[in-house]
């Protein structure tokens, strides 16, 4: 016997919080499990291939340079070329006649970890946010200061720190 009973029509509703919820964690993992793959065909984590990769592009950056391309803190990157020099990825050198800047140079062996690498050297998630329209890039910006809001405003020198599964 059929019903005559229809089912209720679909209305456009918001997003349950829990949504959302399944959302940021669909991208957290995604970007983990990227920077899992990179440090796996690297043998380094994502933010040191990163910032080989911004060397590579520019040889001889300072170390302030370097911050101001991946978007962190100075400190971070000294950090980060500790662990690159110690690998012997990088190496640091002065200029002759201006012995104050440290200049960061690739070294064969850091080369070779690029090369290795799964692209995109500089991280899933810039590689995505990049190839965003403006509109796109509006959108998920004005999400996140909003959730941001929420969260008590958070600390500004947060955003100056790799994620945690990169470094």
């Amino acid at each position: 016997m059929k019903s005559n009973v229809t089912a209720p029509p679909v209305r456009s509703r918001a997003p349950a919080s829990l949504d959302v919820l399944q959302q940021l964690r669909v991208v957290v993992r995604l970007a983990g499990n990227h920077s899992a793959h990179v440090e796996r065909a690297a043998g380094i984590p994502g933010a040191q291939l990163w910032a080989l990769h911004e060397i590579a592009q520019a040889d001889g950056l300072s170390v302030g340079e370097l911050a101001a391309r991946l978007r962190v803190h100075q400190t971070t990157v000294s950090n980060l070329l500790h662990r690159l020099e110690a690998a012997t990825l990088v190496r640091k050198g002065r200029l002759p006649d201006d012995q104050r800047v440290v200049r960061i140079h690739l070294t064969a062996a850091g080369r070779k970890a690029l090369k290795a690498a799964a692209t995109p050297a500089r991280g899933l998630l810039p590689n995505v946010l990049d190839g965003m329209s403006a509109a796109q890039l509006r959108k998920v910006h004005d999400g996140l200061a909003v959730l941001v809001e929420c969260m008590g405003g958070g600390d500004p020198a947060l955003a100056g720190k790799p994620m945690p599964f990169t470094k």
